[in-house]
């Protein structure tokens, strides 16, 4: 899929396919029972029509030789260079030495892209043309999972149908009965609904859906409510997912079945899918995205591993040279998100570390994505012994903007210490402030020990985790503050 840098500075038009080989004319398959009016003929909501669309090319796309998606892929790439060498007065003058941005060769030469860069480069990263109206865009502030957020511009008219498609895709590759009841466990609003909100509403009628926010509830009262609602999908993170099947098995009562737990957000291991089978009967269905670019990859429909979604998404696997990696070689994932013509983010960093895998027999051509080492969220413990996940946004830090990086340890004794890096010392008004603002976002008084460092020790691990949990007493410090 493809969208022209001039018509979509113009227009912010939905994408459309660009492809040597385009898609089938037939229209893809929808969910069962429509239901958009009841007038003849049915009009689909834009929405609706423009994620149906992009559906069908992420479906032709998905199951094409991998020359033909290299083609697409390169394709896209080269669209996308021009756009950000054209309007974005960062990338113009970082693609400047790289050659000739239709030539395959050039892409690795583009220097690799940092979370500092990004916050450093500010408004020049963008690439929208002025007469574009800002309520096209939404910013989107990253949760500082590094203890480096980031703001990051997107196109309203571009970014929500390809998100929508991406979450239609998935439910299609696993089968999902859309007439059946949907819960989700999240850092999300508590609700009831009659549906599954979003696009499925507009697409007719589904199952009934409920959220609880598994922040403000402890894991003892969300198993009571799965054991009520019984719903047969649950939306989640993995640690909770563990946490309420381990609950589960403890207690003798045993858990709700569940046919699958879709999870987001961090690694899943293979003792959490063998965790929620035993006390599920739940197969988990993982989703690898960040919030800087969306969707990345989709677990496959028959086995554990995942399918790089490389129709809107270009995934690199580098090593510590940045020369790429062979099937089963562990290195740094890179992204480039192929439709972010609004702020263009080109060999991002996120993080993470995966690998590639051999080609799957399932009939997805897509690329293999396994061994991701991503963020785990651990489980903050309250004084009375109850624990609870811990939210940790790096958009509360804006109260104190000379604060770089922040990583958040908890210890055996649940006293709280907050390394901060700052681009200054810190005012004892300001280091109270810190203080104030961990207790009101961990929601406890604790104490919390502030302690500025020139460097954070983030361990070895290569995805940076904000909040730790210690199950030792915090050392000797020299000059406690």
């Amino acid at each position: 899929m493809s969208i022209p840098a001039d018509t979509t500075s113009a227009a912010g038009a939905v994408a459309v396919a660009s492809v040597s080989n385009p898609p089938p004319a037939a229209p893809p398959a929808t969910p069962r029972r429509r239901n958009f009016h009841s007038g003849f003929p049915q009009v689909l909501p834009p929405l609706v029509a423009q994620a149906l669309h992009v559906l069908g090319q992420m479906r032709w796309h998905s199951c094409q030789p991998r020359d033909a998606q290299a083609r697409t892929l390169a394709a896209q790439t080269t669209l996308l260079l021009r756009h950000a060498a054209a309007h974005s007065p960062f990338w113009k003058q970082r693609l400047a030495g790289v050659g000739n941005l239709a030539d395959p060769a050039a892409f690795g030469r583009i220097p690799i892209l940092t979370r500092a860069e990004i916050r450093a480069a500010g408004e020049t990263m963008r690439a929208r043309l002025p007469q574009m109206p800002d309520h096209e865009f939404a910013v989107t502030r990253t949760s500082g999972s590094t203890g480096q957020p980031v703001v990051v511009e997107q196109s309203i008219l571009i970014h929500k149908p390809i998100y929508e498609a991406v979450k239609m895709l998935d439910h299609e590759w696993h089968k999902r009965d859309q007439m059946a009841d949907r819960g989700a466990i999240r850092d999300a609003r508590d609700a009831e609904g009659n549906n599954w909100g979003d696009i499925f509403a507009m697409l007719g009628p589904t199952g009934r859906s409920g959220v609880r926010n598994m922040i403000d509830h402890p894991p003892e009262a969300l198993l009571a409510w799965l054991r009520e609602a019984k719903p047969r999908y649950l939306v989640t993170t993995p640690v909770m997912a563990q946490r309420l099947a381990r609950l589960a098995l403890a207690d003798g009562a045993g858990g709700p079945r569940i046919e699958q737990i879709m999870t987001f957000g961090e690694v899943v291991t293979p003792q959490m899918r063998v965790l929620c089978q035993n006390a599920f009967g739940a197969r988990i269905c993982d989703r690898y995205s960040c919030e800087e670019v969306g969707w990345i990859a989709l677990q496959c429909p028959k086995h554990d591993h995942l399918h790089a979604l490389s129709a809107t998404m270009r995934v690199e696997i580098v090593d510590d040279r940045g020369a790429p990696c062979g099937i089963g070689q562990p290195g740094r994932v890179l992204l480039t998100a192929l439709q972010g013509f609004a702020m263009p983010l080109i060999r991002y960093e996120l993080g993470d570390v995966a690998e590639w895998g051999p080609a799957c027999d399932c009939g997805i051509t897509l690329p293999v994505l396994r061994g991701i080492q991503g963020r785990r969220r651990n489980f903050l413990r309250l004084p009375d012994g109850t624990e609870r996940i811990a939210r940790l946004v790096g958009d509360h830090w804006h109260t104190l903007p000379m604060v770089e990086e922040y990583r958040v340890v908890q210890y055996a004794d649940t006293s709280i210490e907050a390394f901060l890096r700052c681009t200054r010392p810190l005012t004892e008004a300001e280091r109270e402030t810190a203080r104030a603002l961990l207790r009101r976002v961990l929601g406890h008084p604790f104490e919390v020990i502030v302690t500025e460092t020139a460097r954070i020790d983030w361990g070895t691990r290569w995805k940076r985790e904000d909040f730790v949990r210690l199950d030792t007493l915090r050392p000797a410090a020299a000059t406690p503050t």
